[in-house]
C-alpha cells in the first residue's frame, strides 16, 4: 500500500514549513571531528563530493523530483545548512532558503561552491532515468547520505505513482498496475486499486503512516548534531596514519575536470557465493580482487616498489552505539607491502582477509578515534586562526593520501519499500577523484544486483578492464555502462555529453593569471633594461596594478562571495594599490592622510546599508564590520608612526566606525552573542 496520497504534499510537512523561521541562521552547531578536515581541504581542485544515483524505470519528472526534495528535507533538518567561517574553525549554520533540482550538465562528483545553489552543502540532479545525489563530504558519510537519497526516491516514487493513477483514472484504464509501471491481469485489477488508495480512501492509514515518520522524523534530529567522535573518545595510546608512499594509477590523465565513469553490475547472489567459496565477505573478495588487479596492471606482477594500498571506509555505527546523521566512519589501510609481489590470487585474498579481521575491530578502530581526536582537543591547537589550520591541515592530509593507491567504499545493500523497489533498477556510488587519487570505486547493492562503479581522471581503461575480466574469469559476468568519455562501446545515453564544463573557464582563468605574470616580468625587464636599475621603477606600479586585477579575479569574480567580503578585500587592495602610487611619486603623504581614511569611511558606510537592506541575514556582515572598524585603527598607529601628518579624518573614520559597530551591537542584542559564540568558538 502507498503511504501517501497520489500527488500530495504531507500535510504535517506543509505546516512545519508555514511555522519555519524565515530568519537566516537562526541555528548554528560545530562540525564533528571529520567534517573540520574536509571543510579545510575542500575546494576546486579537491571536492570532496561523493555522489549516489537512483536509476528508475522511467523518465524522471522534474517537477515531481523538486516536490520530492520539498517533502524529504524537512525530515533532515541537518541537512538544511551552509558552511561558514568561524575565527578558529568552520561551522554549520541553518539554511532556510529552498534548494533546487538541476539537469545534470556536467562531469559527477564536482566541488560544491558554498556561495550558490542556494548554498547547500549538496546538490540534486537528474537526467534521464536517473536521480543524483550528490553531497560534500564534512555534511555526512555515505550512511547519512544513503538514508536521504532513500527518503528522496521513495518520496519521488509515490508521487510518480499518483501522477500515473490519476492519469489511469481519468483516462479509463483503471486496470493498469503501479509496480514498475506494469499491467495487471484482469483478475489481478481489483487488488492494484486496493493498494493504491484515491485521494478519499486509507487516511486513517495514511495518519497512522504520518505519525511514525514524525517520530522518525524527531529521532533524526536528537541524533543530528551529536559528534560521536567526541562522545565515545577516550584518552589511550594511538597510533598514527600511514604515511609511506603507496604505488599510484599513473598514465596519461584527461583533458581538465573530465572524468571517466564506468558502472559494473553483477548479480549479488553471484559475488556472494564467490566470496562464500573462498570463506571471505564481499567486501574481502572485492578489495582483494582490485589489489590484484592494481599489482597486475601497475607493475611487472613481480616486485612492487611500493606498497599496493586501499583506503577502505569503515562504518563506526557498527561497532558503536549511535544513530547520528553526521560523520561517523574511519578509514583502514589494506595494503599488499613492498618486495615480492602475491604468487596467485588465493594467498592475495588470504593476507586481505587476515587485515581485515585485524584492523577492523573495536579496540584498533577506538585507537584511530583517539588519535583524530586527541589533536582536535589539543589547546595550543584550537586557538589556532583558522587560516593557519587549513594550510596544516591540507599539508597533512595530502601527506597522509599519499599512503593509498586509491579508495574502495561499498555502501552495502539498499533496501527499498517492496510496492516501490520495482520502479527502480538499481543504485549507483561514485567517489570524487583527486590529483593523489585519480581512480576511485565504489559498490552499494540493490534489488540482487550489485553495482560496482570506477570514477576516474585517466584516459585508459587497463585496470577496469582487468578486474572486470578477472570477475568474469570467476563466473561472474558485468553489465557494463559508461558516460562515454574514455569508454564509448558501452554508453547508454545516460550521461549528459559535456560540451561546456565550469574546467574550461577555470583553464582560461588560469591563462589569464599566465599572462598577467607574463606582463609583470616583462615591465621588469624592460625597466631594467631602460634604466640599467630599478631606481626609476615605474614598473613596480604596473606590476602593482596587475597584481590587483589578479585579486579581483580570484576572489571578486570566481569565489562569488559574500559581498561584504568582495568589499573588504577589494578596499584592501586598493587602498595598498594608492600606497604604492604615492610611493611612486615621492610619498606626499596624500594616500595616508585622505585616501585610506575615506576607502575605509566608504566600507564603513556601505556595511551599514548592507544591514539595512539585509535585515534577516545581517549577522553575515557583522564579522566584516568587525574587520573595518580593526583597519580604522591602522592610521592612527600610522600617525603614531610620524608616517600621517593630517589626522584628523583618521579619527573622524575611528569614531565612526566604532560608533557604528556599537550601535549594532546594542541594536543587536542577543543575536550578537550568539553570533560571535559561534564565529570565535574554539
Amino acid at each position: 500500500m502507498l503511504r501517501i496520497l497520489p500527488g500530495a504534499l504531507e500535510e504535517g510537512q506543509m505546516k512545519r514549513e508555514k511555522k519555519r523561521v524565515h530568519a537566516q541562521g537562526a541555528k548554528w552547531r560545530k562540525l564533528d571531528n571529520t567534517a573540520k578536515l574536509f571543510a579545510a581541504v575542500a575546494g576546486e581542485d579537491f571536492g570532496q563530493v561523493f555522489r549516489i544515483s537512483a536509476a528508475l524505470e522511467d523518465e524522471v519528472s522534474p517537477e515531481l523530483l523538486k516536490q520530492a526534495l520539498d517533502t524529504t528535507l524537512p525530515e533532515f533538518e541537518n541537512f538544511r545548512v551552509k558552511l561558514r567561517k568561524g575565527f578558529f574553525w568552520n561551522y554549520f549554520e541553518t539554511n532556510n532558503r529552498d534548494p533546487v533540482v538541476e539537469h545534470e550538465e556536467t562531469y559527477p562528483c564536482k566541488f560544491i561552491d558554498p556561495h550558490v545553489s542556494g548554498r547547500f552543502p549538496f546538490r540534486v540532479s537528474f537526467y534521464g532515468r536517473r536521480i543524483n545525489f550528490e553531497v560534500f563530504h564534512g555534511l555526512t558519510d555515505g550512511l547519512g547520505a544513503l538514508n536521504f537519497m532513500k527518503y528522496l526516491t521513495e518520496r519521488y516514487l509515490e508521487l510518480a505513482a499518483g501522477e500515473q493513477y490519476k492519469k489511469e483514472r481519468e483516462s479509463g484504464e483503471g486496470q493498469a498496475g503501479l509496480s514498475g509501471g506494469k499491467r495487471h491481469a484482469p483478475g489481478e485489477a481489483k487488488e492494484a486499486a486496493d493498494r493504491t488508495p484515491p485521494a478519499g480512501r486509507g487516511h486513517a492509514a495514511f495518519s497512522g503512516q504520518r505519525t511514525r515518520q514524525e517520530a522518525d522524523r524527531r529521532i533524526r534530529e536528537r541524533a543530528v548534531s551529536a559528534d560521536s567522535y567526541l562522545t565515545y573518545y577516550r584518552e589511550r595510546p594511538h597510533k598514527r596514519y600511514e604515511t609511506e608512499r603507496a604505488l599510484a594509477v599513473t598514465g596519461d590523465c584527461l583533458p581538465l575536470d573530465w572524468q571517466s565513469v564506468l558502472h559494473g553490475t553483477v548479480a549479488l547472489d553471484d559475488i556472494r557465493a564467490l566470496g562464500k567459496h573462498a570463506g571471505v565477505s564481499i567486501t574481502k573478495y572485492l578489495a582483494a580482487a582490485l589489489l590484484w588487479s592494481v599489482i597486475q596492471v601497475y607493475t611487472d606482477g613481480r616486485t612492487l616498489k611500493r606498497p599496493a594500498a586501499l583506503n577502505l571506509p569503515i562504518n563506526l555505527r557498527t561497532f558503536f552505539e549511535s544513530d547520528t546523521m553526521a560523520n561517523f566512519f574511519s578509514v583502514v589501510n589494506i595494503s599488499w607491502p613492498a618486495g615480492p609481489a602475491p604468487r596467485d590470487f588465493e594467498e592475495l585474498l588470504g593476507h586481505v582477509s587476515r587485515q581485515m579481521d585485524e584492523k577492523i575491530v573495536k579496540d584498533k578502530l577506538e585507537e584511530t578515534i583517539s588519535y583524530n581526536v586527541s589533536n582536535e582537543k589539543k589547546w595550543y591547537v584550537r586557538i589556532i586562526p583558522l587560516w593557519i589550520k587549513n594550510i596544516a591541515l591540507s599539508a597533512i592530509f595530502f601527506k597522509t593520501s599519499r599512503a593509498y593507491t586509491m579508495t574502495l567504499s561499498n555502501l552495502g545493500p539498499v533496501a527499498l519499500r517492496e510496492d516501490l523497489a520495482g520502479m527502480v533498477r538499481g543504485f549507483q556510488l561514485l567517489l570524487g577523484v583527486s590529483g593523489r587519487q585519480r581512480m576511485k570505486c565504489g559498490v552499494i547493492a540493490c534489488n540482487g544486483k550489485l553495482c560496482i562503479t570506477f570514477n576516474s581522471a585517466m584516459e585508459d581503461m587497463d585496470l577496469q578492464d582487468y578486474f572486470f575480466r578477472f570477475l568474469r574469469e570467476k563466473g561472474v559476468e558485468a553489465e557494463l555502462e559508461s558516460n562515454g568519455v574514455a569508454d564509448r562501446e558501452h554508453d547508454q545515453g545516460n550521461y549528459p555529453s559535456v560540451s561546456h564544463d565550469r574546467g574550461k573557464l577555470k583553464k582560461i582563468v588560469n591563462l589569464f593569471y599566465l599572462a598577467l605574470l607574463t606582463a609583470a616580468a616583462l615591465m621588469g625587464i624592460t625597466n631594467y633594461a631602460a634604466y640599467g636599475c630599478l631606481n626609476r621603477g615605474w614598473s613596480l606600479l604596473v606590476m602593482g596594478g596587475i597584481a590587483y586585477a589578479a585579486m579581483t579575479v580570484r576572489y571578486s569574480v570566481m569565489r562569488r562571495a559574500n559581498i561584504a567580503g568582495i568589499l573588504v578585500r577589494q578596499s584592501l587592495g586598493a587602498q595598498a594599490l594608492l600606497v604604492l602610487i604615492d610611493y611612486m611619486y615621492g610619498m606626499k603623504g596624500w594616500s595616508v592622510n585622505y585616501a585610506i581614511p575615506c576607502l575605509i569611511l566608504f566600507d564603513v558606510i556601505a556595511i551599514v546599508f548592507l544591514i539595512l537592506l539585509n535585515r534577516l541575514n545581517w549577522q553575515s556582515y557583522f564579522m566584516y564590520q568587525i574587520a573595518i572598524t580593526v583597519f580604522s585603527f591602522i592610521p592612527l598607529f600610522l600617525w603614531w608612526g610620524g608616517l600621517i601628518t593630517k589626522p584628523l579624518l583618521s579619527v573622524i573614520v575611528v569614531i565612526l566606525s566604532v560608533a557604528v559597530l556599537a550601535g549594532t551591537v546594542i541594536l543587536g542584542d542577543w543575536s550578537i552573542k550568539k553570533e560571535l559564540k559561534r564565529r570565535f568558538y574554539f
